[in-house]
């Protein structure tokens, strides 16, 4: 172990974040409706179906629209009230006033008129969401220092803004957004989006991390290419895995959500980031035959290789390569070239769309 190795060892990196658990989550949306930043981006894939969120029922001056506040038995709190009858079936009943509160106040145009009365409508609406991740990636990149990090949350001075949307380009949750005067969309801990889950699927917690990255590491070299920080290095000739500079490293989460493998174990806001499709080429005016790239497949494929020699030179089999990056990170000719696409709906920003190797 190197000096370098070692002393990372004995530090760690450690930041207080929400913490949304995923299998408590039923992707109702109503945290949502508490942020006072709209620090948390909810997502549907099929607009004007009701997620469940229960706004409708919270404006409602008559209460046409049952609620399950202050209905929740201790026993029910959690997945199984979703399941009950009284959720699944609500609808507006008859003592309804038509002031049009409810179709006003729906994020998702869930409630439609029909014969004059509000009516909901339901089905499955695909929704995802996501968190701000208290990267503070938009600090660093905002040039009139109008956007601090005081005390564990974000904290904006409008009048040091200029909408240069900075922020908004390297938000890899991509929940800042640009209002009339100054940014929204950056999380200031109050924790009101903790109290409003009737699932009991957020928390506040610290998140910690030493730098280790666990033995499922194919040595693809993904991090180092997409650590905003530079706080990840990776020779593959001289090192058996990435080293992590915990000092330079802000917990963004981006390194975990790309690895291939979850060999980065500190993902807490940021979903797995889902590979689209990959290229990849091999100039073979440049191929020397070293064959390190079959050495480096065989890791990453179990003993299986996409590339191989033949008649000196570098080929690949495309219907093999999973497009992890590891022949171009270890080729010493930097022959062969990898463009990685990545679905850009729940993460993005400073990870980019797209990832080229090397």
């Amino acid at each position: 172990m190197t000096m370098q190795a070692a002393k990372q060892e004995q530090r760690q990196v450690s930041k207080r974040k929400i913490y949304r658990d995923m299998s408590k989550c039923s992707l109702c949306g109503r945290c949502r409706n508490f942020c006072p930043t709209g620090a948390i981006k909810f997502v549907v894939e099929e607009s004007g179906m009701c997620t469940n969120c229960n706004l409708c029922a919270e404006v409602c001056p008559v209460k046409a629209i049952d609620s399950f506040e202050g209905k929740i038995k201790p026993e029910e709190v959690g997945r199984y009230y979703l399941q009950t009858q009284s959720y699944s079936d609500r609808k507006v009943k008859v003592n309804c006033v038509n002031c049009m509160r409810c179709y006003e106040n729906c994020p998702i145009k869930a409630i439609l008129i029909q014969e004059g009365k509000p009516f909901i409508r339901k089905g499955d609406a695909r929704p995802s969401i996501i968190n701000c991740s208290l990267c503070s990636l938009c600090i660093k990149s905002c040039p009139t220092e109008a956007l601090t990090f005081q005390l564990g949350r974000v904290k904006l001075n409008p009048e040091l803004c200029v909408l240069c949307g900075e922020c908004v380009r390297v938000c890899p949750p991509q929940t800042m957004f640009l209002k009339d005067r100054y940014p929204g969309g950056c999380c200031v801990m109050c924790g009101r989006c903790v109290k409003s889950c009737p699932m009991g699927a957020l928390s506040i917690k610290s998140v910690s991390w030493d730098g280790r990255i666990t033995d499922d590491c194919i040595r693809c070299g993904t991090c180092s290419r997409v650590c905003p920080t530079d706080a990840i290095s990776f020779n593959p000739i001289t090192e058996r895995k990435p080293l992590v500079n915990v000092s330079k490293c802000i917990l963004c989460e981006i390194c975990a959500s790309d690895c291939p493998t979850n060999a980065i174990p500190i993902r807490c806001s940021l979903p797995e980031r889902r590979l689209v499709e990959h290229h990849i080429y091999v100039n073979r005016d440049m191929c020397i035959g070293c064959s390190l790239c079959v050495d480096a497949c065989k890791v990453a494929l179990e003993g299986n290789h996409a590339p191989y020699i033949k008649d000196g030179l570098a080929y690949i089999d495309e219907k093999l390569c999973i497009g992890c990056g590891a022949c171009a990170t270890t080729c010493p000719a930097e022959c062969i070239r990898l463009v990685k696409v990545y679905e850009k709906k729940m993460v993005s920003g400073s990870a980019g769309e797209v990832v080229v190797f090397p």
